[in-house]
């Protein structure tokens, strides 16, 4: 014995006969198992730490396993913490010291040893096996048939040794399926692992077979009940493999065709045909269930399931051709799922090197194309991302080792559109559902288009349900794009664009779009064009003629959408696609495709007008997209530069009596993009607007909408009026009225003096014009006629006039802006006797922005207001004979229109003011009456504290004022005007007190007309008007203002010394 093994010898000797001793004395009831414990704790940490230096032999181990049996004879009398330390005891015997010199026989009882200590027999032991004993159990059984089957003894093999095999299996399935400790599950597949790895008798292995297969697939199929962790699975899944390979490989099978197990019993399996053809198809229902895990998210698992469809593909191809297809499918599967590229080069080099396996590919390919539409209707969308990435998977693989790769993109085009269209139809009437959203409104438009949209909203499969579907249709496009047969994928779903099934037709569309969208830096493939040999088909598969020929198929959808709508119309998702194609053209082509911009930007306007807001918004990022695409800096400047083109089509739909909706919002949003700037090219179209309100003038719905559009263009001129170049070079008339002042004796002979001089100047240019004329009369007298048409009643139209005679040789041109105003001005008089109050108010409210624009030049504005007079006057007075009457709000309006009129005109309305003074006056008087009686109402019947109107306190309460001639006490207070300025009739007031102002402040009136504008304003200077009225009054004539104002303070102190 040398030196070392003396040494080891010695430091196991005193805790092994201390054991012994104490094992001895707990027999004899001396001591108790906790002393036995304490004493087998050293004897554990001796043996562990010279295994840990490598000393132990044979017959180390055979000493210090002497005192171990005195626990193993008396097991059911300790606790499992005994047991399993004595357990880890023999573990380290066999694993450091016996080795594979363990005896056959000692082997074989410790098999049974460990068989008994994890499953006593009844009786045996009253305490249940503990899971760290069931562990310690495990790994010695393991171990021990590792040592066993390295000595070459073949122990399990024996004809008796059948029983063991059979209970141990039996233990560790048991374990397997119902052990609630991971840590226990894995040891006893490890034991059951390394027991099927020993067995070298296949009749004894395939008697296992079903037991284990059995309780295999029970653990390895997904259920929520008992969840096994990833460490777990991937032990079993390892087991079931080697377990197949063991029993089904081709080469055993090939080699013995008929065998018995050890022993001929009766009950031996009987390897021929018909056990194998009874037993493949049982493997292939178990195969089915355990590559569920396919799906599963650990690595480790893939891994294991990767090495089982391997292990099948590769040596059990003959005995388990049933399950081929499925492994290959689960390998197909685990490639897409798989982080590491080990799969995919094993799926690679099995398709390389195995034609039977490129078959069982294609056939897949073509079941999955037969299913996929049924799947894409489905509410599930984890098997529509699965089928997709098999579909892709597959696909790729093909192509990789196939020649006719033209056939199959052609099946994978076809595979794709099948797909895409069936879900396209089973979420119509979701789609349906966000499709009607409230209209957009025109503001809304414009504030939209200002916004810089970069990609166009999802049209197809963009339901909340789509979401993880549309990503696996994406990343597959993806993965297909950067794929050698890309461009033949795109030529053949281009080729189906003209499908007759609109759901195909749509799905083909996008998904063409989806493979030809990049960033412009891969719109050119210069190997397309420098290869030498290219022929014309090589050419038509380059990006940018698969561009054009995707443009040109789409282009007459959206051409055909302008000219109507109606049932024929295209799917206006297929209408929304052109959009994006047509960007894509315009991309590749930059500035180049600007003449195209005459066909396709005017349809792309008339969808502004949709009534579909997607289809809206659609438009709007093509806008943005295709100025950008063609170098203009904005999409106002886009139009602009186009405007000609837009404005003739505008006209030709309106001279061909088309007044259709879109067309009228494409001319609204061309107005409203571009303001005032594209006013000097609306000339021929606002003439065909003025047809279009000559032809349909008895439809007031469309004249008022007519009518908005010219309103719009006011509009947009009153915000830019430097474009309009409207200036007579005169000075500004917006200066405060003379003041009234007495006449004195100097005054009158001044007066006397000038009238004398004017009367021979009159002579003197009557007896000039009555000599030989130098010029045609018609041009005299037409220029007198537009100056002093109107004038004639007062015998002073000289004095009416301010211009005076103009020489029209020395008058500017008007600009075109400046003529389409007066235009619209003009088009205004015969349609304001329309029988639609809404028309009426739209056009009063039209004529006060014109006048703000006009009034710079009276040459041209004068003649405007005395052909516009007739028709505005009679909207605030109606006649006797004229049967009309007007709301309230457009008496408002007329008046309004009027005051504007007379500011901007001046002392022109003087003698028009006096002729219908006297009509405006009395509907002042009757809205001032029926004002105060309504207030007399409420305060009649006050509630809470308040104030009857019998006398006046104050005299910020009201004013005693003759009223119509008659002393009227009670005079309309600020507090009721307050209280009724929601009533029409204290509005239509309020508007008719503007209107007077304006006439004092701007219209030089008679000074009986002027007294009796003093009359009927003064009640109002209390009122919420007062101060504008107070300010009117006080510039015109502020002693008349004092006397009113002390006229009202006596009479107040008078009544209240009453």
């Amino acid at each position: 014995m040398g030196e070392t093994r003396q040494q080891a010898f010695l430091r196991l000797r005193a805790p092994c006969v201390e054991l012994s001793s104490t094992a001895l004395k707990f027999k004899a009831n001396q001591v108790s198992a906790k002393a036995v414990l304490l004493a087998l704790e050293p004897v554990h940490h001796a043996l562990q730490s010279l295994g840990d230096e490598n000393l132990l032999d044979v017959k180390l181990a055979e000493y210090a396993f002497f005192p171990l049996t005195h626990i193993f004879n008396q097991s059911k009398q300790f606790s499992s913490s005994v047991l399993e330390l004595t357990v880890k005891c023999v573990h380290i015997l066999v694993s450091q010291g016996w080795r594979d010199k363990i005896a056959p026989e000692m082997g074989k009882q410790l098999l049974i040893l460990m068989g008994l200590l994890v499953s006593p027999s009844p009786g045996q032991r009253s305490e249940p096996t503990t899971d760290e004993l069931k562990v310690a159990s495990f790994d010695c059984i393991s171990d021990l048939v590792l040592q066993l089957s390295r000595s070459g003894a073949n122990v399990l093999e024996g004809p008796g040794e059948r029983r063991i095999v059979d209970q141990l299996v039996y233990q560790l399935l048991e374990s397997m399926a119902d052990a609630p400790s991971d840590t226990v599950q894995t040891s006893a597949a490890q034991a059951l692992f390394q027991i099927v790895t020993s067995i070298t008798d296949r009749p004894l292995l395939a008697s296992l077979l079903p037991r284990t297969v059995s309780t295999l697939v029970k653990v390895l199929r997904p259920s929520t009940e008992a969840r096994r962790t990833k460490k777990v699975l991937v032990a079993y899944l390892n087991l079931l493999t080697v377990l197949l390979k063991n029993v089904l490989n081709d080469s055993a099978v090939s080699g013995t065709t008929v065998g018995k197990a050890a022993g001929s019993n009766d009950d031996a399996v009987i390897l021929d045909k018909a056990w194998l053809e009874a037993t493949a198809p049982q493997i292939d229902i178990a195969l089915v269930q355990v590559v569920k895990l396919r799906t599963h998210d650990s690595p480790d698992i893939s891994k294991a399931l990767l090495d089982l469809c391997l292990m099948i593909i590769e040596d059990c191809p003959q005995t388990l051709a049933l399950s081929l297809p499925l492994m290959v499918e689960t390998l197909v599967v685990i490639c897409r799922a798989s982080e590491s590229s080990e799969a995919n080069a094993a799926l690679r080099h099995l398709m390389i090197s195995r034609q039977d396996i490129q078959d069982i590919l294609k056939a897949k390919i073509y079941d999955w194309s037969q299913a996929l539409p049924r799947i894409m209707q489905g509410n599930d969308d984890r098997p529509k991302q699965h089928m997709l990435d098999q579909v892709a998977t597959a696909f790729l693989a093909l192509t990789d080792v196939s020649e006719s790769t033209e056939e199959l993109s052609m099946a994978i085009g076809s595979i794709l559109i099948d797909g895409v269209s069936a879900a396209i139809a089973s979420t119509s009437a979701k789609s349906k559902l966000v499709n009607e959203a409230p209209h957009a409104s025109g503001v809304g438009l414009i504030q939209d288009t200002m916004q810089i949209e970069s990609n166009f909203a999802p049209l197809v499969l963009n339901h909340q349900s789509q979401r993880g579907s549309t990503k696996a249709i994406n990343k597959l496009v993806d993965a297909l794009k950067d794929h050698q047969s890309a461009k033949a994928i795109t030529r053949n779903l281009i080729d189906h664009i003209p499908d007759h099934d609109n759901n195909r037709s749509l799905s083909a569309t996008w998904l063409a779009l989806s493979f030809v969208q990049g960033p412009a830096s891969q719109l050119f493939d210069m190997d397309d064009f420098v290869m030498g040999e290219s022929s014309p088909s090589d050419l038509s598969l380059s990006r940018p003629f698969l561009i054009s020929d995707l443009y040109a198929m789409t282009l007459p959808w959206l051409l055909e959408s302008s000219e109507s709508y109606n049932d024929d119309s295209p799917d206006w998702r297929l209408i929304a696609f052109s959009l994006e194609a047509l960007v894509l053209q315009a991309n590749q082509l930059g500035k180049s495709y600007r003449p195209e911009l005459v066909e396709t930007l005017f349809p792309v306007l008339t969808l502004l007008g949709s009534q579909i807001p997607m289809l809206q918004q659609h438009a709007m990022t093509t806008l943005n997209l295709l100025a950008t695409a063609c170098g203009y800096p904005s999409v106002s400047q886009l139009l602009i530069e186009n405007v000609d083109y837009l404005i003739n089509a505008l006209a030709l739909r309106l001279n061909l009596f088309d007044v259709s909706r879109e067309g009228l919002q494409v001319l609204s949003m061309m107005i409203r993009l571009c303001g005032a700037k594209v006013l000097p090219y609306l000339d021929d179209l606002i003439g065909s607007i003025f047809g279009a309100l000559d032809n349909f003038h008895g439809y007031p719905a469309l004249v008022e909408q007519l009518f908005e559009i010219l309103k719009l263009v006011v509009e947009e001129s009153t915000k830019h009026p430097e474009f309009l170049a409207i200036d007579s070079g005169a000075p500004s008339k917006d200066q405060p009225i003379t003041q009234y002042k007495t006449s004195t004796i100097e005054d009158i002979i001044r007066d006397l003096r000038a009238r004398k001089e004017r009367k021979s100047k009159t002579d003197a240019e009557h007896e000039q014009a009555t000599s030989t004329p130098r010029q045609p009369w018609s041009n005299t007298q037409t220029d007198v006629g537009v100056e002093d048409d109107g004038l004639q009643n007062n015998g002073e139209g000289a004095e009416d006039d301010p211009t005076g005679p103009v020489d029209k040789n020395n008058e500017p041109a008007l600009s075109k802006s400046h003529q389409l105003l007066l235009n619209i001005a003009q088009s205004t008089v015969p349609h304001l006797s329309s029988p639609s109050d809404r028309v009426r108010l739209t056009l009063l409210s039209l004529l006060q922005d014109l006048c703000l624009l006009l009034e710079k030049d009276e040459n041209s504005f004068l003649p405007l207001i005395n052909a516009i007079w007739p028709a505005v006057i009679p909207r605030l007075v109606s006649s006797k004979e004229n049967s009309m009457h007007d709301m309230p709000y457009t008496v408002q309006a007329a008046a309004d229109t009027v005051a504007m009129i007379c500011r901007a005109a001046g002392d022109f309305m003087a003698s028009r003011i006096e002729e219908v003074f006297s009509d405006i006056e009395a509907l002042f008087r009757q809205t001032y009456h029926s004002v105060s009686a309504s207030q007399k109402g409420r305060l009649a019947h006050p509630k809470g504290k308040g104030l009857l109107i019998d006398s006046i306190t104050s005299s910020e309460q009201g004013l005693v004022l003759e009223v119509g001639g008659e002393p009227r006490a009670g005079a309309i207070s600020r507090s009721s005007v307050e209280t009724t300025s929601r009533s029409s009739d204290a509005q239509t007031l309020s508007a008719l007190t503007r209107l007077f102002v304006s006439i004092l402040t701007n219209v030089r009136l008679s000074e009986d007309s002027a007294d009796r504008v003093y009359n009927l304003l003064a009640p109002l200077l209390a009122t919420s008007d007062g101060e504008q009225v107070r300010k009117a009054l006080f510039s015109y004539n502020e002693d008349a203002v004092w006397l009113i104002e002390r006229h009202t303070k006596d009479s107040f102190h008078e009544d209240s010394h009453v």
